[in-house]
Parts: structure tokens; C-alpha cells; sequence
């Protein structure tokens, strides 16, 4: 039987202990054409772009709309 580790502890904002940096991830800026894949969509190909949203056709008459900043989107 294997352990497993335990999950993380997120930090308290008015903790005294010194906090690890906490790095976010870089905000994509997508243009109408670019190829991604979401986990559970699959490929897609950015459709718009508007302000704050990002439209992406997934095939078989599957667009969703995701909000601009998201993280489920990665480009190829």
C-alpha cells in the first residue's frame, strides 16, 4: 500500500509565519484562429474575441464562451 502526501495548506493572509511566494500563472491573450484544448472539451479553435470573453469552437456546432482570463484553455 502506498502513502499518499497530504494536500497543501493554503496560508492565512493575517498569518505571522513567513509565506512561500505564491506565483501566478501568466495571463494568455488569445487572437481569432489560435488553436487550444480545454481537459474535458478537447481541441478547439478561438472563433472571437471580445472584451473579457474568449469564444471557442469545439466542432460539431460546440462554441462555448469562456471568461478571458481563464485557466482551462491551453494553447498548442
Amino acid at each position: 500500500m502506498t502513502r499518499s502526501r497530504p494536500a497543501r495548506r493554503r496560508p492565512l493572509p493575517t498569518s505571522p509565519f513567513p509565506q512561500d511566494e505564491v506565483t501566478t500563472p501568466p495571463v494568455l491573450s488569445f487572437s481569432p484562429g489560435d488553436r487550444v484544448t480545454h481537459d474535458h472539451l478537447g481541441l478547439g479553435r478561438v472563433v472571437a474575441v471580445d472584451v473579457g470573453f474568449v469564444s471557442v469552437d469545439f466542432g460539431e456546432g460546440t462554441n462555448v464562451t469562456f471568461p478571458a482570463d481563464t485557466q482551462v484553455l491551453h494553447p498548442l
